[in-house]
């Protein structure tokens, strides 16, 4: 017992030592002054849709935000490919917490050729100020003209390529589904008329993403049905281009991250000439 007593004699002895070393109290410094966030943002000189970052604020840590991401480096580059009134916002760290510059705000007016070279923009849109019209791959009387039907399945490890005619079960109607339309006419933009379904048409923009073979649509969705088409998740959300050349495309549409549905596409100039 006498043991027991010793040692909570010690250990109360080294907490009322340790208590007497804290500070009474934590203070932040003072925070830093707005005005003195500085940064700046250049215009390229030969490219209006590229824009130089930099931090002018003495030793604090910055954070961007720009139309195409986020940044912590000092010195930053961006291109901003489409038109638009945009915002980058210019936050930095300092030992007195966070202080927010006024946003710079900015409207381009030009389509960057270099960002939409890629041969996939021209597949898809027919090329800088050009549209491509493009339609599922079924018609009224339930025939494909490419594909074997307008939408396979697939998932983790297999993909299942059926006939139309072979899954009546999937409660797909055969039908004009109407015609979904790319252009790079003055920006990225995207206009979808379904026929079948008007309530699932729209217009809006687009984004392409070569390297992933990605593609986002916003403010309509790419045409599809409603029996299997009911069960994406999220029409919006970015698909991956399973195979894309002047007349043919195949976009997954993911059910869930192990199953997905795949539409198959022709151009219209495909479908009037077969």
């Amino acid at each position: 017992m006498n043991k027991i007593l010793r040692i909570f004699s010690v250990l109360s002895l080294v907490a009322i030592m340790f208590t007497a070393c804290l500070p009474d109290e934590y203070e932040l410094q003072e925070p830093l002054d707005k005005s003195a966030v500085k940064f700046s943002v250049t215009v390229d000189s030969q490219n209006p849709n590229k824009f130089y970052l930099k931090s002018e604020t003495p030793g604090a840590q910055p954070y961007w935000v720009t139309p195409v991401g986020t940044s912590i480096k000092l010195d930053e580059t961006i291109t901003i490919p489409f038109p638009g009134d945009y915002t980058i916002t210019y936050t930095v760290e300092t030992p007195g917490g966070l202080v927010t510059a006024d946003p710079y705000t900015f409207t381009i007016t030009t389509v960057d050729e270099d960002f939409v070279s890629d041969p996939m923009w021209t597949y898809l849109t027919g090329g800088i100020n050009q549209s491509k019209t493009w339609v599922l791959d079924l018609d009224a009387n339930a025939v494909s003209k490419y594909f074997a039907g307008p939408f396979y399945f697939g998932g983790t490890g297999w993909e299942w390529d059926p006939a139309f005619s072979d899954i009546p079960w999937a409660g797909v109607s055969a039908g004009d589904y109407g015609t979904m339309t790319f252009d790079l006419i003055g920006n990225a933009n995207f206009t979808c008329d379904n026929k079948m379904f008007p309530d699932l048409s729209g217009t809006g923009t687009f984004m392409l993403f070569p390297e992933s073979s990605e593609l986002i649509t916003y403010g309509a969705e790419v045409i599809h049905d409603k029996a299997q088409g009911g069960q994406v998740a999220n029409w919006n959300a970015i698909m991956t281009i399973k195979s894309l050349d002047a007349d043919h495309m195949q976009l997954i549409a993911k059910k869930d991250p192990n199953n997905w549905l795949i539409y198959n596409y022709i151009t219209k100039d495909y479908y009037d000439s077969h």
